[in-house]
C-alpha cells in the first residue's frame, strides 16, 4: 500500500486533537442531542473503551474521514467506530459470519469460494435490476488477517465483508438476501460451518438496522478487517453478461480520503440502476408495507412501560433509558419489587443474562426472538431483561428500545410458541454451563440459609424445585399427574423418584450445611454471638434432616411443590412438534435435518423405543439387514411404481403431518404380507404407532369430541392403523375427512377437559373388504388411495391360484426377524423422509385402483360412465324424466336393494359433466341403449369413434 499521504490528511492531528474533534461531534452536546447519530463507538469498559454516538453531516463526512485516516492509518491508533447505514442510496453491504468447531484453526474459505459468492450475488442482482448501461461498479472484499479462536464460546469465528458499489435500498437488499439464502448452501456446501446460513448472512445488515464497521475500526479485542480483493464489474455489450476483472489491492491507496469514502456505508455517489420489470410489483408492495410500518413507529415514539406489578401503577418513559446505567436501575427496580411468590421472575432474569453472545450479537435474530417469546410467556415485566441481553451487542442502539417494546406487545404474544422460562434455563445450561452451575448453587445456598429460620413445607418445596426443576414437571394439579425427563423425553412418574430426592439430595444439602456449621462453631467460644448463630444452624439442620426422612413430611412437601412444578403449557405442547421423533438414543429433527439429544422443551412423551442407527453399508450387519428389508419390500410390492409409492408413504408417517391428506387402504386377501408390514412399522415406530377402532370412522360424527379416549390416544401418533372392516361396512365420510385433514380436532379423555389438537397421523386400514362409501364429492375421493398387496406367499405344500409373477416362497422365520430389522428399517425410513419431507407422489397403479373403487361405490358416476355418452350432436338430448327412468332401472339391476341416490344428485352430476340442463334436457348426449351403434365424441378432445 502506498505510503504517500494525501494533501487532505495532515500530521497535525495528535490524539488529543482527534479526541477533541470527536467530542465536538458527540450527541451529548446540547446542539446535537436532537439529531440522529451517524456513527457509534463500540464499548468495552474492561479495556477502558467507552461508548459514544457521533453526528457528522454529509458536508462534514470527508473532513471526518481525513482526520480519522490520520489517526488510524498514519498514527496507527486503534478505533472502534461503526457507521449508520443510509436507508435509500447507500451501497450493497454483505456481512458473512462463519462459525466452525473449535478444532478449526485455519481459514476454510478460499479465493475460489469468494469468487463463487460474488458471482452468485451478481447473478441474483440481474433479476433485480436492469443493467442496461456500461457504467462500471466495484466489489470490495474485506477479511481479518486471522480466524478468531474463541475457547470460551467453544467455536472458531471467521467472516467476509463485501461492499458492492451500486445504490441499493434496504428493502431490495432484504429481497436479495432471501434469494441468496436459497442458493448459497449449494454454492458453499464444502464449508464446515456449524451455524445456519440464516445466521451467516447478517439480516440486520440487509435490513439496515445494524451499523456497519467503519473500515479500519475493529471490535474491542479483535483484529480489524482488511481489504483483500477488488473486482471491477462491467457489462459486456456483446451479450449483456457481467465481466469481472480483479484489480491489485496494492494500487488502492487508503490514505486518499476519496478511497476511504469508497469503503464507507454512507457513500451515496455510487451508480444506480432501474428496478427490473419482473420484480417491480413485489418491490413496490414491500415499499408500501415499509411505509405503513414507519408511520406506526412514528405514532408510538412516546411509549411508556409499566415497571412494577399492576397494582403499583408505576411507569417509566422508555425514551429515558439511554445508557447501561439507567437500564440497570430500571431492571433493579423491577426485581426489588417482586414478592416472594414471584421468585421465578428474578430467576428467569438471572439465567437470561448468562446467555452467550450467539443470543444477542449480529446474526442472532432467530435465537434472540426465541428468548423474547420465552420471557414474554413468563411475565410481561421481563421486557427490560430482554433489552438488557440485547444491549450487550456491540451495535446496540438505546434509541430502538421504544420500537422493541412495540414489537414485544404486538408481535411476541400472537400465538403460543411453546417456549417458556425453562427454555431459558435449558439454553443457559447448554451454552453457559459453568455460569449456570454457579447461579444454581448460589440460589440453592441462599434458599437453604433462608429456610433454617422457619423450616416450613413451602421452604422445602422451593429447595426441591431448585434441585429438580429441569427433571420433573406437574402437568395436572387436580389429579397430581407428574412427568420425569429421562431418555430424551418426558415419562409418566408417580412421584416416587421425586420423594426419593427429598430423602437423599435434600437431606445431603442440610447435612452438608450442618457439617459446615460444626466447623465454624469450633472457631468461637460459647460467649460469642457467632457461636450461638452456628449452634442454632446446627440444631435447625438436625430438625430438617429428621423431617426429610419422615413419610408424612415428604407428602406435605410434595403437595406444596405441586403448584411450583406445575407447567401450564405441558398438556397443550405435549408431542405437538410434528418435526421431532424420539428414539431411545436421541431425537431426530426432520425440519433441521439433525439427530440430537432430546431436551425438556421438546415436550416429547412418545418414543420409538429403539435406537437410531445411521446406515453404514460398510458394516456387514447393516449391509445384510438392509438387503433383506429391500428384498422383502420388493416381494411385497413387485411393481416398481407401487414399491416407490409405499416407501414414500411409510416414510411420510415419520413426520407428523399428513401433507397429502390421504387415507391409505391396504387391500389384499390372506398370505399377502399386510400384517407383516404393519408389524414391522409397529416395531419401528413404537409408541408413534396407534390402533384406531373401526367404529371411529363408521359411527355418527357427532360422537367425535365427546368422551373419546380412543381419539385422545391418537395425539402425537404418526401411524394409525384401523381394524379390518366387515363386509359392506359403511364409512362416515365426514369423520374420515376430519381425521385425515390438517384442521384441529377436539376430544376428551375420561374425567378430563376437552382438548384441541392437530392430528399428526397417517390413517391406514388393512382390508379384505372395502368400505361402502355413499358420498360422491371430490373431497372424499381425493383422499382415497388403494395400495394393493398383489403378492402371495406360499408354503412348500400350498396350492395357490395366483399370478405366478407375484408368488413367493413363505419365510417361516420372518416374524422372528422383524424385531431385529426394526432399527435399520426405521433408519431407511428416516433417510427417505429427510429426502421427501413427507411428500408422497401419486402413481398410476394406486390411483387406478382408487378410481375403480370410486366407480364401484359412486353409483351415479358408474351409471353415467356406462350408460350416457357424449355425441356432440345438438340434436341429441336427454330429458330428466328419461334419465331418471333409466337410472332407476340400471340401479335395481346392478345394485339390488341398496338405497338409491336422490335424483337431485344425479342432475347435479350431469350438470357438472355436460353443462347446465336446459328446459329440453341436456344437449349433445344420449342414453346408450343395448345393441345401439352410436357416434360419440369425448368432450375433452376431437377424436370420434364408433361404439357398438
Amino acid at each position: 500500500m502506498s505510503k504517500k499521504i494525501n494533501s487532505t490528511v495532515t500530521n497535525s492531528y495528535n490524539d488529543k486533537k482527534y479526541n477533541d474533534y470527536m467530542s465536538q461531534h458527540n450527541t451529548k452536546n446540547q446542539e446535537l442531542n436532537d439529531k440522529p447519530f451517524t456513527h457509534t463507538r463500540m464499548p468495552n469498559i474492561d479495556m477502558n473503551i467507552y461508548p459514544g454516538s457521533f453526528v457528522f453531516s454529509k458536508e462534514e463526512l470527508k473532513d471526518f474521514l481525513s482526520i480519522y485516516t490520520q489517526h488510524v492509518f498514519v498514527n496507527k491508533k486503534k478505533e472502534y467506530l461503526t457507521e449508520r447505514q443510509l436507508q435509500k442510496n447507500g451501497p450493497l453491504l454483505v456481512d458473512m459470519d462463519f462459525r466452525y468447531n473449535k478444532d478449526v484453526v485455519t481459514r476454510q474459505h478460499s479465493k475460489e469460494d469468494k469468487k463463487d459468492i460474488i458471482l452468485l450475488y451478481l447473478d441474483e442482482m440481474k433479476e433485480l435490476y436492469s443493467f442496461t448501461h456500461s457504467k462500471p461498479f466495484y466489489v470490495y472484499v474485506m477479511e481479518k488477517p486471522n480466524v478468531n479462536t474463541d475457547s470460551d464460546k467453544n467455536a472458531t469465528k471467521d467472516g467476509i465483508h463485501l461492499i458492492i458499489t451500486i445504490q441499493m435500498d434496504n428493502i431490495m437488499q432484504t429481497l436479495l438476501r432471501e434469494k441468496i439464502l436459497k442458493r448459497i448452501p449449494d454454492v458453499c456446501k464444502k464449508l464446515p460451518i456449524i451455524n445456519t446460513w440464516e445466521a451467516v448472512l447478517d439480516e440486520g445488515i440487509s435490513k439496515g438496522g445494524t451499523n456497519w464497521q467503519l473500515y479500519g475500526s475493529r471490535k474491542p479485542g479483535n483484529e480489524a478487517y482488511e481489504l483483500t480483493q477488488i473486482f471491477k464489474i462491467e457489462v459486456d455489450k456483446a451479450d449483456g453478461e457481467f465481466m469481472m476483472i480483479e484489480e491489485k489491492v496494492s494500487d488502492f491507496d487508503i490514505l486518499q480520503v476519496d478511497n476511504l469514502y469508497k469503503l464507507s456505508a454512507q457513500n451515496d455517489e455510487h451508480p444506480s440502476f432501474e428496478v427490473h420489470p419482473n420484480i417491480a410489483e413485489e418491490y413496490n408492495k414491500r415499499c408500501s408495507m415499509e411505509n405503513t410500518n414507519e408511520q406506526k413507529k412514528t405514532a408510538k415514539k412516546t411509549t411508556k412501560v409499566r415497571l412494577l406489578h399492576e397494582d403499583d401503577g408505576e411507569t417509566i418513559k422508555l425514551s429515558d433509558i439511554c445508557d447501561k446505567e439507567t437500564l440497570t436501575r430500571a431492571v433493579d427496580k423491577i426485581m426489588n419489587a417482586l414478592n416472594s411468590g414471584e421468585y421465578y421472575i428474578r430467576e428467569t432474569h438471572v439465567y437470561t443474562q448468562l446467555l452467550p453472545e450467539k443470543y444477542y450479537e449480529s446474526g442472532s435474530h432467530l435465537l434472540n426472538r426465541q428468548v423474547a417469546f420465552a420471557l414474554k410467556d413468563t411475565d410481561d415485566r421481563l421486557f427490560l431483561s430482554w433489552v438488557m441481553l440485547r444491549s450487550k451487542a456491540s451495535d446496540f442502539d438505546y434509541d430502538t428500545i421504544p420500537d422493541l417494546y412495540n414489537k414485544w406487545k404486538s408481535y411476541f404474544n400472537t400465538k403460543n410458541s411453546g417456549l417458556t422460562r425453562k427454555s431459558i434455563m435449558y439454553w443457559a445450561k447448554q451454552d453457559a454451563y459453568d455460569e449456570f452451575v454457579k447461579a444454581r448453587n448460589s440460589t440453592m445456598s441462599y434458599l437453604v440459609e433462608e429456610s433454617l429460620s422457619t423450616l416450613t413445607d413451602w421452604d422445602f418445596a422451593m429447595i426441591l424445585y431448585e434441585l429438580n426443576k429441569d427433571k420433573y414437571i406437574c402437568s395436572d394439579i387436580k389429579h397430581s399427574v407428574w412427568y420425569a425427563f429421562d431418555n430424551h423425553r418426558w415419562e409418566i412418574d408417580k412421584g416416587d423418584t421425586l420423594r426419593m430426592s427429598i430423602s437423599t439430595d435434600m437431606f445431603n444439602l442440610y447435612q452438608a450445611k450442618r457439617n459446615v456449621a460444626l466447623k465454624e462453631l469450633q472457631k468461637y467460644t460459647e460467649t460469642d454471638d457467632l457461636y450461638k448463630h452456628f449452634q442454632s444452624q446446627i440444631s435447625a439442620c438436625c430438625v430438617a434432616c429428621v423431617k426429610l426422612k419422615s413419610s408424612g413430611a415428604k407428602g406435605n412437601i410434595i403437595r406444596e411443590a405441586t403448584p411450583i412444578f406445575y407447567d401450564k403449557h405441558f398438556n397443550k405442547n405435549m408431542d405437538a412438534n410434528k418435526y421431532l421423533m424420539c428414539f431411545s438414543n436421541g431425537v431426530m429433527d426432520f425440519k433441521n435435518k439433525v439427530f440430537r439429544d432430546g431436551n425438556p422443551q421438546d415436550y416429547i412423551t412418545k418414543s420409538t423405543n429403539i435406537p437410531y442407527e445411521p446406515i453404514d453399508m460398510t458394516k456387514t450387519y447393516h449391509s445384510t439387514v438392509v438387503t433383506e428389508i429391500t428384498e422383502f419390500m420388493k416381494q411385497l410390492f413387485p411393481v416398481q411404481e407401487l414399491n416407490t409409492y409405499m416407501w414414500e408413504h411409510l416414510a411420510s408417517c415419520l413426520i407428523g403431518e399428513n401433507l397429502n391428506q390421504t387415507f391409505n387402504i391396504y387391500r389384499g386377501n390372506g398370505s399377502n404380507g399386510k400384517s407383516l408390514l404393519t408389524d414391522l412399522m409397529t416395531h419401528a415406530l413404537g409408541e408413534y404407532k396407534g390402533v384406531v377402532p373401526i367404529t371411529l370412522v363408521t359411527r355418527d360424527r357427532n360422537n367425535i369430541g365427546g368422551t373419546s379416549s380412543e381419539v385422545m390416544q391418537l395425539k402425537g401418533v404418526r401411524y394409525a392403523v384401523m381394524q379390518e372392516p366387515k363386509k359392506e361396512e359403511k364409512i362416515n365420510e365426514g369423520v374420515m375427512k376430519e381425521l385425515t385433514g390438517s384442521d384441529p380436532i377436539q376430544a376428551r379423555a375420561l374425567y378430563a377437559e376437552t382438548e384441541t389438537f392437530i392430528p399428526q397421523f397417517n390413517l391406514v386400514v388393512c382390508a379384505n373388504y372395502l368400505f361402502e362409501i355413499n358420498s360422491n364429492d371430490d373431497g372424499t375421493w381425493r383422499r382415497i388411495r388403494i395400495c394393493d398387496f398383489m403378492s402371495k406367499f406360499k408354503g412348500e405344500n400350498d396350492v395357490v391360484d395366483h399370478d405366478p409373477r407375484y408368488v413367493f416362497p413363505k419365510d417361516k422365520n420372518l416374524k422372528d426377524k422383524i424385531p431385529n430389522w426394526a432399527p435399520l428399517f426405521a433408519s431407511m425410513l428416516v433417510k427417505k423422509a429427510l429426502e421427501t419431507q413427507g411428500i408422497v407422489k401419486d402413481c398410476p397403479i394406486v390411483m387406478a385402483s382408487a378410481d375403480k373403487y370410486r366407480q364401484g361405490q359412486d353409483h351415479i358416476s358408474g351409471f353415467v360412465s356406462e350408460m350416457v355418452v357424449f355425441t356432440g350432436d345438438p340434436n341429441d338430448r336427454v330429458k330428466k324424466k328419461e334419465l331418471t327412468q333409466e337410472f332407476t332401472s340400471w340401479f335395481k339391476e346392478s345394485q339390488g336393494y341398496r338405497k338409491m341416490p336422490k335424483g337431485l344428485e344425479l342432475y347435479e352430476y350431469m350438470d357438472k359433466k355436460f353443462g347446465k340442463c336446459k328446459s329440453t334436457g341436456w344437449h349433445g348426449v344420449r342414453i346408450l341403449y343395448p345393441d345401439a351403434d352410436i357416434l360419440t365424441q369425448d368432450p375433452g378432445n376431437n377424436e370420434i369413434e364408433i361404439e357398438d
